[in-house]
């Protein structure tokens, strides 16, 4: 009896089962038990890598902005030394006047001044000299400057010594082969006993002070005027130094871009010295 009781009851929980199966056919359907379709995943795909393209895209910007001001920046610590150095040896020129130059005769007014070609003969570090000329690499200016100055020198492994020589300041390609120009600081010591020969810089005591130059002008001014040569050993067409210096320095990185530094510096050691009048003074190139 029992036995039939569970069988009837099995039987009744079946048709009760197949009737709602019957009435909602969605129930049995496979998509209520189904993931994402292929459609949709492949839309979502599509939009995740688009928001994530453009978050690249401005984390690339950021960094490559952040590069760029770094690399600036560098660019223009080292111009900004190069031109400090240049500054400081430039302000700590000495020159004297001797007696052939107080009682050399100027030159007649309105006659522009020029280097003799003794001004390239080589010198001893301990005689004044003041010499600057107009150097061109490829139509840019690449002028040189060489001036008497007190420099420290390395006399022993823990200390240095204060020497008077002769620093000079030159452009020159970085190497035989290289189209690159530099900035060169050559320096001769008096204690050395060398000699300066400004038209053949010694590789030895010749120092890169910066890579990239494209341009190095200096504009040299007598108290009246800015000229764009000086020679002191030229007595009759030049003092023994100038009264200020502008230098004007550019610089190409590896991008093709330059960058245009300009300076005047003043020469508060010139300024006690009586230079002899001179009449005549170059055209200024600018």
């Amino acid at each position: 009896m029992k036995k039939r009781r569970l069988q009837a009851s099995g039987v009744g929980l079946r048709q009760a089962t197949s009737r709602s199966l019957f009435l909602n056919p969605e129930a049995c359907s496979p998509k209520a038990y189904s993931g994402f379709t292929l459609l949709e995943i492949t839309i979502t795909l599509a939009i995740l890598g688009v928001v994530l393209t453009i978050i690249y895209g401005v984390f690339a910007q950021t960094i490559a902005a952040k590069e760029f001001a770094e690399r600036r920046a560098d660019d223009d610590a080292s111009a900004r030394a190069a031109l400090a150095r240049m500054t400081q040896d430039l302000q700590n020129a000495r020159a004297t006047i001797s007696a052939a130059a107080a009682q050399s005769q100027a030159p007649a007014p309105g006659v522009t001044p020029t280097p003799r070609a003794g001004g390239s003969s080589k010198v001893l570090p301990d005689r004044a000299l003041f010499l600057g000329r107009v150097r061109t690499d490829g139509g840019a200016p690449v002028d040189d400057v060489a001036v008497t100055t007190i420099v420290r020198r390395p006399t022993a492994a823990t200390f240095a010594g204060a020497d008077l020589g002769i620093v000079h300041y030159f452009v020159a390609p970085l190497s035989p082969q290289s189209p690159v120009l530099g900035l060169y600081r050559e320096t001769v010591f008096s204690l050395s006993g060398e000699e300066f020969d400004p038209d053949k810089a010694n590789p030895a005591s010749s120092v890169l002070i910066l890579p990239g130059v494209s341009g190095l002008d200096f504009r040299f001014f007598d108290g009246r005027d800015w000229v764009e040569e000086w020679d002191s050993s030229d007595n009759r067409n030049f003092s023994a130094a100038p009264q200020a210096v502008e230098i004007t320095l550019t610089v190409t990185n590896d991008a093709g871009e330059s960058e245009r530094y300009e300076t005047a510096v003043d020469l508060p050691m010139i300024r006690n010295i009586r230079n002899p009048q001179v009449a005549g003074r170059p055209t200024p190139r600018r």
